[in-house]
């Protein structure tokens, strides 16, 4: 008879300014200081890094957390992937984080979006999960 069980790794975090020339892949999760929908005083939000349906060369911050859970935040350029890799690099995202990771209704005195603090960003990495067989 045979069984399968699940190996369940331990997954990996670290500050997204720790490592500035990282690739970030489809189901890594950032977890951002504050939810930008409700402002700077709310709880921490994870968005899941996700390829565009219909669109192979496409990447994407779908919100995990809370009403709007399932739903796309953003869609990011062709410019933020690695060269011939479907990857999200951390060079790219830290140097346009304040065009791209804004407050939704929270606007400076010039009247643009204000950044979430970059600095308390973690990234999160779960393992993928291979099945184990047991014979």
């Amino acid at each position: 008879m045979l069984k399968w069980q699940r190996t369940v790794e331990q997954r990996e975090e670290w500050r997204l300014l720790d490592r500035p020339a990282e690739s970030l892949w489809r189901g890594d999760i950032l977890r951002l200081a504050h939810n930008p929908g409700l402002g700077p005083d709310s709880p921490p939000l994870d968005l899941m890094l996700f390829e565009m349906w219909a669109y192979d060369d496409r990447l994407g911050l779908m919100i995990l957390d809370g009403y709007k859970a399932g739903m796309p935040m953003l869609y990011f350029p062709r410019e933020s992937q690695g060269q011939g890799k479907m990857s999200l690099e951390t060079a790219w995202l830290i140097a346009n984080w304040d065009q791209w990771i804004c407050y939704f209704d929270h606007m400076d005195e010039a009247g643009s979006p204000v950044p979430l603090p970059i600095a308390e960003t973690v990234v999160i990495r779960r393992p993928q999960h291979m099945p184990d067989l047991n014979i």
